[in-house]
């Protein structure tokens, strides 16, 4: 799943302290062979696209989301991946990347079951895993991913106290051009340049989302390994120049995708602070949606922060409608489980 595209950190309800419940610290069922990794490689890869391929087709949707898995393929000190195997059959999987937000390290996590093999405890185990590493970690929190959110979801949160702190919104809009507002006064959008407009891009980037839980605080090796996707172009990249000054950008993804056919998304877009209040989101926008308009796609989707309620009707101003909601739920660890750790990585 691709990261929200919002200019602003979005208001987190508190998560539920687990101190009091002990479900977690449960012994693991005897199955189950675990194994933790910090790269996805060789055979890995191969086993998880088998397990995703079967979550796919039962779920409808896909079990994890882009940023973690990426940090993982290209290896981290600060991402872990768990692997449940039945008989050597990889029958769950869940990663975790390692994070700071507001001074506190936290533990971002997914995880899926084979079809097949629900019911039994799995995820559970995976889950009880993942708190357990949280610890090591000195972790203030954990954080869950539901995409799609579903009853199953629901109930592991529930078992685990974690409560819902936040809900990403899935928009879609029908494909056709954009009324583009008048450009505001030394306005002007071309493509990004590989190699030339790296620093640039980077450095913008992370001053537009500073703080916030997956674009903010990006590495060049982060950017880069999207730059390495099968579904990148330069052209989709379009950066907004004020009077010869990066302002902001509009990065659109395109690619197929089962049952939906081709998908243009907006997939990052932002303004720097101080352009804010101009205008300049409208005008990236509509710039952006008649630019897919000119790539054939079926249709167009954006996630955004159901929070994020200037942004939300934004949105809905240019015809997008409701698809779906993935959700956050979180809970709160010990505190004697959260000793002093060197600095982690972006969320």
């Amino acid at each position: 799943m691709p990261e929200a595209s919002i200019t602003e950190e979005t208001t987190k309800r508190p998560a539920p302290d687990i101190d009091q419940h002990p479900v977690w610290r449960l012994p693991l069922s005897p199955m189950q062979n675990l194994e933790v990794i910090s790269r996805l490689e060789g055979e890995h890869i191969d086993q998880l696209a088998d397990l995703v391929a079967a979550a796919k087709e039962a779920d409808g949707h896909e079990p994890f989301g882009e940023h973690k898995f990426l940090r993982l393929q290209h290896g981290s000190d600060v991402a872990i991946g768990v692997m449940a195997y039945e008989d050597r059959r990889l029958v769950g999987y869940g990663h975790t990347l390692t994070f700071e937000a507001a001074g506190l390290r936290r533990v971002s996590c997914e995880l899926t079951v084979h079809p097949g093999f629900r019911r039994k405890g799995i995820g559970r185990t995976l889950l009880s895993r993942i708190i357990e590493h949280a610890h090591s970690e000195g972790a203030h929190r954990v954080d869950l991913w539901a995409y799609n959110d579903s009853p199953a979801s629901r109930a592991i949160a529930r078992d685990f106290v974690f409560e819902e702190t936040r809900r990403l919104l899935h928009m879609h809009r029908h494909p056709g051009p954009a009324p583009i507002p008048t450009p505001p006064e030394g306005a002007s959008v071309r493509p990004f340049r590989p190699g030339a407009d790296d620093e640039m891009w980077l450095a913008l980037n992370n001053r537009i989302f500073a703080g916030h839980p997956e674009n903010g605080e990006w590495t060049m090796d982060d950017f880069r390994a999207r730059l390495g996707q099968p579904w990148f172009r330069p052209e989709d990249l379009l950066i907004l120049e004020i009077d010869g000054e990066p302002a902001g950008f509009h990065w659109l993804k395109v690619e197929e995708r089962e049952g939906e056919g081709r998908v243009g998304e907006v997939y990052v877009i932002g303004t720097a602070p101080e352009y804010h209040g101009r205008g300049l989101g409208r005008f990236l926008l509509a710039t952006g949606l008649t630019h897919l308009s000119e790539r054939d796609v079926d249709g167009v989707a954006v996630y955004v922060d159901q929070s994020n309620e200037r942004a939300v009707a934004l949105y809905w101003s240019f015809e997008f409608h409701h698809h779906h909601v993935d959700v956050l739920y979180s809970v709160t660890l010990p505190a004697e489980s959260n000793p002093p750790k060197a600095a982690a990585a972006s969320g």
